[in-house]
């Protein structure tokens, strides 16, 4: 596994072709295109490095405006936006052959003191129980329904799934997908790496929700599942090393177009809110 965990770790390292230019290392796969959260996640790293250090990232606002190819390199160009006091904000603009395909938006604020957490109550503890399956052993109960790359390979994240209609325990009340990951290995106290490794995750599986009430997934013949766009809100500093607990579900679905939000809790804490629109065509 540990192979994996550097792999994703070499996605995350970008080469400077510039002050404000860098390249990332495309996904590799080829069955597929590249996936949303490899760029969502390439993208906060080029942010952060056009920051000061004392910055923390709050919130992104992406749109995919075109299929990306996974095994070529991605360029990404950081523009500022803006330098406030308290805040900052840089666009990013990730392209390959010299056409746009992802377009961000990251807000930046230096950390300050303000009121108290207004949040729900946290639905779970601090780990996940035991007994939860793993996406491996549910992936051998159910067979490759997302293809054999994807459902068979190497991941760089360990899971715990508490809800989804391929696991034991199916869909949540929500009709939504319920699970906990962390890295497999202890990560260094860099604020963007966590960051971009909860954005990736964000994007595993968030849009699948919508498929649920129709018995598929984005891997059943025929079916279309395409993130448009993906934002979200950063409440908290969190760690991808340590159990986060991840509740997705579906909210509305008109016009070949459906939306689904998600929420990741640390510690009792609520630390990450989600939110995607998605093309969904059968």
């Amino acid at each position: 596994m540990d192979d994996s965990i550097d792999e994703l770790l070499e996605v995350l390292s970008l080469s400077n072709e510039g002050a404000t230019t860098f390249v990332g290392r495309g996904s590799g796969h080829e069955g597929y295109g590249l996936f949303g959260g490899h760029q969502l996640a390439q993208s906060i790293v080029s942010a952060y490095r056009s920051v000061s250090a004392e910055r923390r990232l709050h919130s992104v606002h992406g749109f995919f405006l075109r299929g990306g190819d996974g095994k070529k390199n991605i360029n990404y160009d950081v523009a500022n936006i803006r330098d406030g006091r308290a805040f900052c904000q840089r666009r990013v603009t990730a392209s390959q052959d010299d056409k746009q395909i992802f377009d961000l938006t990251a807000s930046f604020h230096t950390p300050e003191k303000g009121p108290g957490v207004i949040a729900p109550t946290a639905p779970r503890g601090a780990e996940p129980p035991e007994g939860l399956p793993t996406f491996e052993e549910c992936m051998q109960q159910v067979g490759p329904i997302f293809g054999e790359e994807w459902s068979e390979g190497p991941r760089p994240v360990e899971y715990r799934i508490e809800n989804a209609p391929w696991a034991p325990n199916g869909p949540s009340e929500q009709g939504g997908i319920n699970f906990w990951f962390r890295v497999r290995r202890q990560l260094r106290d860099e604020p963007e790496i966590h960051a971009a490794i909860l954005a990736y995750m964000s994007d595993d599986c968030v849009a699948d929700t919508l498929l649920i009430p129709y018995e598929r997934t984005w891997g059943t013949e025929g079916t279309m599942l395409v993130s448009l766009d993906h934002s979200m809100w950063f409440h908290a500093e969190a760690r991808a090393d340590e159990w986060i607990y991840v509740e997705q579900w579906p909210v509305a679905a008109s016009g070949a177009r459906g939306l689904a939000q998600a929420r990741m809790w640390q510690g009792g804490q609520l630390v990450v809110s989600v939110a995607q629109e998605a093309l969904t065509r059968f």
